[in-house]
């Protein structure tokens, strides 16, 4: 299976000012090799792209089943680029551990982010030099963690925030249900697929 190529079939079906820039940029980062996560889910070569189209097959399936009125364009670029902030922002490292009561030096997945932004504020600021959100969008790609954002927790007003986009845009709950479906139900977890 070639997920760059899955990826690309689907972006480009959106019909939008600035996706091929979008697109040309993703292959001047490691979009399509990085990993989903350090370690939780897709947490190996190629599992972020692996997860974005999850998502997307996801976010098709609940529209589907739901009867959701919603552009079929957003749902694309909402499901497939929630995470670019992902891009660039993993390295390997290493690190001790122990194994079989024997310190062994063992290959991680690391964050290193060179735009410490947010995650889904990243997503959206980075997605927007390239391409025009819509407001429903926007909100989407920001909100797509729902209830394991950091800043619902830590910063009171944000919980209403979230609380409103959810209850205002269906799009947004798509995409956090889309997102959740497919980190605890299709990706896998640790390094071996």
């Amino acid at each position: 299976m070639d997920l760059k190529k899955d990826f690309l079939k689907e972006a480009k079906k959106v019909e939008r000012a600035g996706i091929d820039d979008l697109l040309e940029y993703l292959d001047t980062t490691d979009f399509y090799t990085a990993p989903a996560s350090t370690q939780y889910h897709n947490s190996f070569e190629g599992g972020l792209v692996m997860h974005s189209l999850s998502v997307y097959d996801a976010a098709k399936e609940i529209a589907d089943i739901t009867g959701l009125e919603t552009d079929k364009e957003s749902i694309i670029l909402c499901a497939l680029f929630h995470d670019i902030c992902k891009a660039n922002y993993y390295v390997r490292e290493t690190r001790n551990k122990k194994i079989d009561g024997k310190w062994h030096e063992v290959e991680v997945w690391s964050v290193k982010d060179a735009l410490p932004m947010g995650h889904g504020e990243k997503s959206v600021y980075i997605l927007q030099k390239y391409i025009s959100l819509t407001d429903e969008e926007a909100l989407a790609i920001r909100w797509h963690l729902g209830g394991f954002d950091p800043g619902v927790h830590f910063n009171y007003p944000s919980g209403y925030a979230q609380k409103q986009a959810f209850k205002e845009n269906k799009l947004v709950a798509l995409l956090a249900g889309a997102d959740m479906i497919a980190t605890y139900l299709l990706d896998s977890y640790g390094e071996d697929k």
